[in-house]
C-alpha cells in the first residue's frame, strides 16, 4: 500500500511541477466500454485525465500516467533497487497506451502510441469532427448541458456539453464545442466518457513527460501497422488454441471492438 501511495503522490507532484506549460483545468473522466462487440454484458472501465491550458491539452489514462511517473523516477535514480523491483512488478495495468495532445496554436492533434515495445506518433487536424448542436438540454450531475452530435471513425456520437465552462475540449479527440464536454458516447454505447471530476488550478503539463523517442509516421501507416499486428495476434491465438484442443473451434477475440472502427 505504501508503494501505491508514494507513486500517487509522485504522479501529482510530477504532473503539477516538472513541466513547462501551466494548465487551467484538470478534468477526470470515467470511460465505460465494451471490448467485445458480441458481448454486451461484458463492460469494463478506466479513468482518464485531461489537462487543459491556453496552449494545449493532454489526455491519457490515469494508470498510464502512473506508469510514466514510475519510469521517470527510475530514470532520475530516485529509487532504491528494492523499490524499482517492487514498482516494476506492480505497475498499474492499462488497456489504453495512447496519449493525445491537442496543440491549439498548431491546430493539430498529436497521437502518441505504444505498440508492443515500439513508440509511434502521428498528427491529425485539430477539428476532426463536424458537430451539429441541437436545442435539447438537460442537467447531468449538476452541469447544465446541451446536446450535440457528430460522427467519427465509423461511429455516431452524442455529446452533452456545458457552455458555462469556457473549455472547447473534451476526452479523447473530441473538440470544438462551445463548452466542456460532460458526457459523450456512441449511439450503441460501446464507448462512453463521463466527467467525474473537474479542478481549476495551475497544474503543469508536458507533451512527452519522460522524453521518449516516438517514431514519426503517418496516420495511414499507423492503421496498417495496427491491422497487421491484430491479424498476427489473432492468428497466433488460433494456433495456440488449436494445439490445446484440436476438437474445438477458436473463440472470437474478446478485444475486437476498438474505439475507432475506420
Amino acid at each position: 500500500m505504501k508503494y501505491i501511495q508514494s507513486i500517487t503522490i509522485l504522479l501529482i507532484s510530477i504532473l503539477s511541477f516538472t513541466a513547462h506549460a501551466q494548465s487551467n483545468f484538470k478534468a477526470t473522466y470515467k470511460l465505460t466500454y465494451q471490448p467485445d462487440s458480441t458481448n454486451e454484458k461484458n463492460k469494463e472501465s478506466e479513468i482518464f485525465l485531461l489537462y487543459v491550458n491556453n496552449e494545449l491539452s493532454k489526455f491519457l489514462s490515469y494508470n498510464n500516467a502512473l506508469r510514466d511517473s514510475i519510469r521517470l523516477e527510475i530514470k532520475k535514480g530516485n529509487m532504491t533497487t528494492e523499490e524499482i523491483v517492487q514498482q516494476t512488478m506492480s505497475r498499474p495495468r492499462t488497456n489504453f497506451y495512447v496519449k493525445i495532445n491537442k496543440i491549439f496554436q498548431e491546430s493539430r492533434i498529436e497521437n502518441l502510441h505504444q505498440v508492443t515495445t515500439e513508440l509511434y506518433r502521428y498528427y491529425q487536424p485539430l477539428n476532426l469532427m463536424d458537430w451539429t448542436i441541437g436545442n435539447q438540454t438537460k442537467s447531468i450531475n449538476g452541469y447544465n448541458c446541451q446536446k450535440a452530435t457528430t460522427s467519427y471513425a465509423g461511429r455516431d456520437y452524442v455529446a452533452w456539453f456545458d457552455a458555462e465552462i469556457p473549455i472547447s475540449d473534451g476526452p479523447y479527440k473530441f473538440y470544438g464545442l462551445p463548452g466542456l464536454i460532460i458526457s459523450v458516447y456512441d449511439t450503441q454505447e460501446h464507448y462512453k466518457f463521463d466527467l467525474v471530476g473537474l479542478e481549476k488550478g495551475n497544474y503543469e503539463i508536458k507533451r512527452n513527460l519522460v522524453n521518449e523517442d516516438y517514431q514519426l509516421i503517418t496516420e495511414a501507416e499507423y492503421k496498417r501497422m495496427r491491422e497487421n499486428y491484430n491479424a498476427n495476434a489473432e492468428a497466433m491465438a488460433k494456433r495456440v488454441f488449436s494445439q490445446m484442443d484440436g476438437n474445438k473451434k477458436p473463440k472470437k477475440s474478446s478485444a475486437n471492438n476498438p474505439i475507432e472502427l475506420e
